[in-house]
């Protein structure tokens, strides 16, 4: 009995700390606060500036669903938590969107990664009795 109490009172404890993420789940403005800021968030949406140098590498980090914005011709080196790599090319003044992912990255080109990336949050929980369409305009 005194056992089980424990061991709930850890797993408490252990989601009250970690928001129930797992370990491997790590934000990115905490593991990289050189290269990632937050630049904007409110209840729908954080809006991250990433700055990654020629050479340099950001730690294993996640993140929610997201679109990113790029504001330079870049290569990037991608690791996954399972050992997978992958190369990738980024252009000035592209958009992309990316599921939510847990990586490793690393400028492996001789410009800087700059990008914007703008991260979904949960969308707010509609109040029972409420419309999910838009109301109708009226004609005059």
């Amino acid at each position: 009995m005194r056992t089980s109490r424990a061991v709930g009172l850890a797993v408490a404890f252990f989601i009250a700390v970690t928001g129930s993420k797992p370990l491997f789940s790590q934000d990115p403005v905490r593991v990289a606060p050189k290269n990632v800021k937050v630049v904007f968030e409110n209840n729908r949406v954080r809006v991250l500036e990433v700055r990654i140098k020629p050479g340099e590498k950001l730690p294993m980090h996640s993140h929610p669903p997201h679109m990113t914005y790029t504001l330079s011709d870049f290569k990037g080196k991608y690791s996954t938590p399972d050992g997978e790599n992958t190369l990738g090319l980024g252009k000035n003044s592209a958009w992309s969107w990316t599921e939510a992912i847990t990586h490793a990255s690393e400028n492996v080109g001789t410009t800087e990664i700059h990008a914007f990336a703008v991260e979904l949050k949960e969308p707010p929980r509609r109040k029972a009795g409420t419309s999910q369409k838009p109301a109708a305009s009226k004609k005059n």
